[in-house]
């Protein structure tokens, strides 16, 4: 079996760029329309490119700041005698001082504006979304298993995960199961089950082997429109997706929850 094809994050920058040859980016797109969890990945890299932008671009475009005139103004004697042929180009270092000083200062301000995306359980988390922004939408093929063979669904996603996995009842609050299918997540094996209402409305419930993730209380994340709650409850973690309020998604979260602490 062919192993899969890890994109890294320098790779996904260079496409950001348009650093790719034309092969390059065809096998970059084709790559991550089959990889959810890195297609988020690089829509959060388009979103701080276009941040850094926004927020420093006006700034590098100013002019000269009139405590680095006098400076200048101020140097030694000896480079007052230089001043003439050399004012410009020492202009043109301090401001290219000036422009890296702003470039780093992005960087921790953007760090700190997406430090959420940074961390292994966020990663995680948008991997869910990722995985069920994709197959909601399907009408033929939402599905690997179908709900007719859950027992088969759940024994083989139990084997392949290393864990034991059961696909929560939610009929009572108004879901029925429509299947699931085995996932992959940066090398690792994950599971999806999906559920539907009356209302043709599509909820799933994404899990993974732990490995390494901190929060084990509920957390909550919104990306494009879609809301997760997610946790860990080892051996595994867990997250629960959905276009749906904070209230029903918590609902369900706690009933998701509740049933599989009693195995």
């Amino acid at each position: 079996m062919t192993p899969e094809r890890h994109i890294g994050e320098a790779e996904l920058h260079a496409y950001l760029d348009g650093e790719l040859a034309a092969e390059e980016q065809a096998e970059m797109e084709a790559l991550l329309a089959a990889s959810p969890v890195e297609l988020a990945l690089l829509r959060d890299f388009r979103d701080l490119n276009e941040a850094i932008v926004q927020r420093y671009a006006s700034r590098l475009d100013a002019p000269v700041p009139e405590r680095m005139k006098q400076v200048l103004a101020g140097m030694p004697e000896r480079v007052a005698g230089q001043r003439s042929h050399s004012t410009r180009r020492w202009i043109e270092v301090l401001v290219a001082v000036l422009i890296a000083a702003l470039a780093a200062a992005a960087g921790y301000v953007i760090r700190g504006l997406t430090v959420e995306t940074r961390r292994p359980e966020s990663a995680f988390v948008a991997t869910a979304i990722g995985a069920h922004s994709v197959y909601v939408p399907e009408v033929r093929h939402p599905v690997e298993v179908g709900a007719a063979e859950e027992t088969h669904l759940v024994q083989w996603l139990t084997k392949r995960l290393g864990a034991n996995v059961r696909a929560p009842t939610l009929s009572a609050l108004g879901w029925k199961l429509v299947g699931g299918r085995l996932l992959p997540d940066r090398g690792l094996p994950a599971a999806q089950f999906m559920y539907e209402d009356g209302a043709g409305r599509r909820l799933t419930l994404y899990l993974r082997k732990e490995t390494g993730l901190n929060n084990t209380a509920f957390q909550f994340a919104e990306r494009d429109g879609f809301g997760a709650f997610y946790w860990v409850d080892r051996p595994l973690a867990y997250a629960i997706a959905g276009r749906l309020g904070r209230d029903e998604l918590m609902g369900l979260a706690s009933a998701v929850y509740a049933q599989l602490e009693q195995r």
